[in-house]
């Protein structure tokens, strides 16, 4: 359990900084960089031999695809050539062992991290 609070953590912090926050007067104004990446699921999740990681993408960019162990080793890692709207990532479970695996979508401004499972 602290090793998977601990990689939550790295997670949260590694992540660019995307929001500054200015008061002027009493009116809070925020600057956030639009979200490129929506609807990022993986089917099927459980697995047990190979899935596939989709996602929409709202511009053409270059995405980091990483998986990630509880330890927080990086046991695969693909960039992709994302197109504007649907996009998908095949995943082949190759040698690794079941239990539960963070995979992530990284962009210039963004990191969308969940949860794989292989059983």
């Amino acid at each position: 359990m602290k090793k998977l609070l601990f990689i939550t953590l790295l997670l949260f912090l590694s992540s660019p900084v995307i929001a500054q926050q200015h008061t002027w007067g009493s009116k809070v104004v925020k600057n956030v960089a639009p979200k490129t990446l929506t609807v990022v699921t993986a089917y099927p999740n459980p697995f047990s031999t190979e899935t596939r990681v989709n996602f929409n993408s709202t511009v053409r960019q270059t995405v980091t695809f990483t998986v990630k162990n509880l330890l927080g080793n990086t046991v695969y890692m693909e960039r992709i050539n994302a197109k504007k709207g649907r996009n998908y990532v095949p995943f082949k479970r190759d040698n690794l062992q079941n239990g539960m695996y963070i995979y992530s979508l990284q962009t210039d401004t963004e990191i969308v991290s969940k949860r794989l499972v292989i059983r």
